[in-house]
C-alpha cells in the first residue's frame, strides 16, 4: 500500500517538476526496469555482435566506465574484453541485480559498483578511464543530465580515451514526462550531444542513427584529445 501511494505521488509530481528532475524521479523508482531487464537479455548477443562490437573493437578496455548497467547484460559482454569495469548507476535496485548476476569479477575482469546521484562521477579520479560505454540506458537521460555527464566524461577519460553512448534523439519533440514518449525516450538529441562534446573539448568521431521501433535513436562515438588509444 505504501509503495502504491508513493508511486501515485511520483506520477503526479512529474507534471510539475522540471524535466531533468522528473526523469530522475521516474528512473530511480525501485524495480521500474525489472521486466525490461529480462526481456532485453535475449537480444544482447545479436546487438553486441552486429552493432556494438564493430564500433568499439578498437577501444582500449583497460578501465571501462559503464554508465547505467541495468541488470548486467552489457557488463557481462564488456568483461569478456576488459580488465576492469566501473559500473555506475543511480538505481540501487539495478546495481543489486547486476551484482547478484555477476559478482565482483567475470572472466578475470574486476567489477566495481558505484551508486551515484544521477549527474556526476565524483567517485572516479580524473584521467582514470580508458573507455566510456552506455547502451540502452542513456536514452532515458534528460538533456541537462546528459550535459553534466559529458562534462564528467571529459574529466575521467585519459588522453586518447574513447566513448560509446547510445542516447535519445527526440529533442524538442519529447514530452516532459518520459512515460509519454515512445520507449520512454528523453529530450536529448544528436546535435546537443555533439555540442556538449565540443564544449568540453571532446572530439566527436561519428554519430550513427539507431532505429528503435518507430523512432530513431543515435549512437555517438567520441574521444578525448591526445594520442588515440588502440
Amino acid at each position: 500500500m505504501i509503495n502504491r501511494i508513493k508511486n501515485a505521488f511520483e506520477n503526479i509530481a512529474v507534471w510539475f517538476l522540471p524535466s531533468k528532475y522528473a526523469n530522475l524521479l521516474l528512473c530511480r523508482r525501485r524495480g521500474r526496469w525489472s521486466n525490461y531487464f529480462i526481456s532485453a537479455e535475449s537480444a544482447m548477443e545479436e546487438q553486441w555482435r552486429t552493432i556494438i562490437w564493430p564500433l568499439i573493437k578498437d577501444f582500449s578496455f583497460d578501465a571501462v566506465l559503464e554508465l547505467a548497467p541495468g541488470a548486467g547484460r552489457n557488463t557481462r559482454k564488456l568483461c569478456s574484453v576488459a580488465k576492469r569495469v566501473l559500473a555506475v548507476d543511480l538505481n540501487e535496485y539495478a546495481l543489486r541485480q547486476c551484482r547478484r548476476q555477476l559478482g565482483d569479477s567475470v572472466s578475470g575482469c574486476r567489477i566495481e559498483y558505484h551508486r551515484n546521484n544521477g549527474r556526476d562521477l565524483r567517485m572516479i579520479e580524473a584521467g582514470a578511464i580508458s573507455a566510456v560505454y552506455s547502451w540502452d540506458s542513456a536514452v532515458h537521460f534528460d538533456k541537462e543530465v546528459m550535459e553534466h555527464y559529458i562534462a564528467e566524461f571529459a574529466r575521467v577519460l585519459r588522453p586518447g580515451g574513447k566513448g560509446f553512448v547510445h542516447h535519445a534523439n527526440l529533442g524538442d519533440q519529447a514530452h516532459k514526462n518520459i512515460k509519454r514518449n515512445p520507449h520512454a525516450r528523453s529530450n536529448m538529441s544528436k546535435e546537443l550531444f555533439a555540442r556538449y562534446c565540443r564544449d568540453n573539448d571532446l572530439v566527436v568521431i561519428d554519430q550513427i542513427d539507431m532505429p528503435w521501433g518507430e523512432i530513431v535513436d543515435c549512437i555517438t562515438l567520441f574521444a578525448k584529445h591526445g594520442k588515440i588509444d588502440a
